[in-house]
């Protein structure tokens, strides 16, 4: 069983906790403190800015991991670079599928900035080490160079100061990932018979998978049991691995709502027809492992690239 994240009792964290959690928030807009209650909260506690209210933030944002195997709670808050508003997450494991479906805390933030179409201008950690396998996904940001970590010891890095020599992707002659880039903006659908709102959904995330590798996007969107809708694309690594795909990057969404994977009924994945790679089979099986009373349905489209 999942240790019990530890309980929290700060006035602060209690007062970001409410804020992080509020039941009137959208799907792009859970686990985030807006910055103007960011600020409002780090006046009213005494913190001299917004990174001080990140740091103090980490023991809320260790309550959105999920480590069923582990049993090891990782957290990481991040400041959006374009808003200021604070983004919390932390680790999400698998069971019953590949240790490679890992979900890492620094991931989990780094992508729910680019769903929301924005880059990570900070990254706040308790120690800003972090593995090399997230600083690979970090570096994949079109906006890695302007990164900065900072950590409950007092440092303050850039990510260049602990990947000095990156794999980047203009190695490969490809542009940097951004989630507000519409990439893909010619996909057709032609294969599947989704509900019109989900086949949109698809369709939107798609657009903005960072799939420049394998020239193959696809996109997730998950539905839960009381009807609410969570989606993401696929985001490419230059190194191939780590990549994460669509349904990884939909699991992050359902988690940073507060839901448990188990309460998914429908997944459906929109994916290439003849692409290069193919989700499907790893979606079937991910999928299966989280939410195994989840109907699946696949879409498949043309680029029109």
């Amino acid at each position: 069983m999942t240790p019990t994240a530890t309980e929290l009792t700060s006035p602060v964290e209690l007062a970001i906790q409410e804020v992080a959690s509020r039941p009137d928030a959208g799907p792009l807009d859970a686990a985030t403190v807006p910055a103007s209650e960011a600020a409002r909260i780090a006046d009213e506690s005494g913190l001299g800015s917004t990174v001080e209210l990140a740091l103090a933030a980490l023991p809320v944002a260790r309550r959105f991991s999920r480590p069923r195997i582990s049993g090891y709670r990782v957290a990481a808050v991040g400041i959006e670079a374009e808003t200021g508003d604070l983004l919390l997450g932390g680790n999400l494991e698998f069971p019953g599928t590949e240790l490679t479906t890992t979900i890492h805390a620094e991931g989990f933030v780094a992508l729910r900035a680019r769903r929301r179409g924005h880059t990570l201008g900070t990254l706040a950690l308790r120690i800003a080490y972090p593995c090399a396998h997230c600083r690979q996904v970090l570096s994949e940001s079109g906006a890695a160079d302007e990164l900065v970590l900072v950590d409950t010891e007092g440092a303050r890095l850039r990510l260049a100061d602990l990947y000095p020599w990156p794999f980047r992707p203009t190695a490969l002659g490809m542009d940097g990932d951004l989630g507000s880039r519409v990439s893909w903006p010619g996909l057709v659908q032609v294969e599947g018979a989704p509900p019109p709102d989900v086949a949109s959904e698809l369709v939107e995330a798609g657009r903005h998978a960072h799939a420049p590798y394998s020239g193959a996007p696809s996109a997730a969107v998950l539905m839960t049991r009381d009807g609410r809708r969570f989606s993401a694309g696929c985001v490419e690594s230059v190194a191939f691995n780590p990549s994460i795909s669509a349904l990884q990057a939909a699991l992050v969404e359902v988690a940073a709502a507060g839901i448990e994977a188990t309460e998914i009924a429908e997944g459906w994945l929109g994916a290439s027809r003849d692409g290069a790679v193919d989700p499907e089979p790893g979606f079937r099986a991910l999928l299966r492992a989280v939410a195994p009373d989840a109907s699946v349905g696949v879409v498949r489209w043309r680029t029109g690239a």
